[in-house]
């Protein structure tokens, strides 16, 4: 990206989104009171009193934009250099932002600004052109997940990223990032919101060079924030984002979670929203079943394996290449995982090798393991992962 004398906002702003009106809501946004939510509620009480300011009484087409010149008005000369310095680091990052109700702001999340509290703009590093306007799942859950959570949410993932749904998560460690990982180089994809700005390395084990979101990203997923480049991830920015990742989404799948989990404040926000809720069943007696099991109890559909959510989602699966069978389970594994597997027979392989030895993206690696343990093809213990079979017989 240029980084000569040209204005930063042309290059980040989005086709169809007007860079004046970016950099105001940016001026407005990098004040004290500048939460997103706070510039949400601001417009909505400018939509319901129109003599507070320019926001129009009736809906129309123009309506956010209307909104959003009364709330963020001309920059002063604070506001000027705050503007200006935001701007400048997100053309460093490669990042492009759009306002509420351009055409490259997602379609779900626009509707119904501003009462449904999404953010005023968007900011997101992958393609330009934003997010696809295809089916979405939000999985979510703990972060302290167990293998049990994670290899779910990697199946379900992985499920529904080949049948060309897109995965949406928070980028968090644990239920989020198997998520993530399995949609990556999938039909699908996955986009990451992030609790903070573009310009944090958090989580940090994600945002390395050789991490998470290089993957999402060399893939050709998004990571999105509806915040400044230099927020930090505090907990009510956290928090907030569950909103966004809810708003994205045609259905949510909450997998693991204790009795205070963020993923019910998604689930929360997913049900105001008319979002369907679906939750993971698990163990009785783990800490991790709570949040899933109050919202069975509550009403929440039951997704109990991939098939419950590609009917939520009204998504088909891809159809195998070749015929079904116990041994064709096995040709989720790609080569390396399979040669590594059949080298160590009838020894088991830690996962965390496993993957390093094939070269394989962890999280990617559970879900194709889940994959071919149901089907009996790879059975797993706490020594590790070995072929239920001998090699020359779970090759044929």
């Amino acid at each position: 990206m240029s980084t000569g004398d040209t204005d930063p906002w042309e290059e980040v702003a989005a086709d169809g989104t007007d860079p004046e009106l970016l950099a105001r809501t940016v001026g407005r946004l990098t004040l004290p009171d500048g939460d997103p939510r706070s510039l949400a509620k601001e417009a909505v009480e400018r939509h319901l009193r129109p003599e507070l300011g320019e926001g129009p009484a009736q809906a129309s087409p123009e309506e956010p934009t209307s909104l959003l010149r009364a709330i963020a008005p001309p920059l002063d000369a604070g506001g000027f250099r705050r503007a200006a310095a935001a701007a400048t680091e997100w053309r460093r990052l490669d990042v492009t932002a759009a306002l509420v109700g351009d055409p490259t702001y997602p379609r779900r999340l626009a509707e119904g600004w501003p009462a449904t509290g999404a953010p005023p703009l968007l900011a997101w590093r992958g393609p330009a052109e934003g997010l696809p306007d295809r089916p979405a799942v939000a999985i979510v859950g703990a972060r302290r997940a167990s293998p049990y959570g994670t290899g779910v949410a990697a199946w379900l993932a992985s499920a529904a990223a080949d049948a060309g749904a897109l995965v949406v998560s928070g980028g968090a460690v644990g239920i989020d990032a198997a998520a993530h990982g399995a949609a990556v180089d999938t039909p699908g994809g996955t986009v990451a919101v992030l609790g903070c700005g573009h310009g944090v390395s958090y989580p940090r084990v994600h945002a390395r060079r050789d991490g998470l979101f290089a993957d999402i990203l060399r893939s050709g997923g998004w990571l999105l924030s509806e915040l400044p480049p230099d927020a930090e991830p505090r907990p009510f920015r956290v928090l907030a984002r569950n909103r966004l990742v809810a708003g994205l989404a045609d259905v949510v799948v909450v997998v693991e979670g204790g009795p205070r989990s963020g993923s019910l404040r998604t689930a929360t926000a997913a049900l105001d929203r008319g979002v369907p809720v679906m939750a993971v069943p698990g163990d009785v007696r783990a800490p991790g079943s709570a949040a899933p099991h109050a919202l069975l109890a509550d009403g929440a559909a039951p997704c109990r394996e991939p098939a419950d959510l590609l009917e939520a989602l009204r998504v088909v699966a891809p159809h195998p290449d070749d015929g079904g069978g116990a041994a064709d389970a096995l040709g989720v594994l790609p080569p390396p995982v399979r040669a590594e597997l059949a080298e160590r027979w009838p020894r088991p392989i830690r996962l965390d090798d496993l993957a390093t030895a094939a070269e394989v993206p962890t999280a990617r690696l559970l879900g194709l393991l889940t994959k071919a343990r149901i089907a009996g093809e790879v059975a797993q213990s706490a020594e590790g992962i070995r072929l239920t079979r001998a090699p020359d017989r779970a090759s044929r």
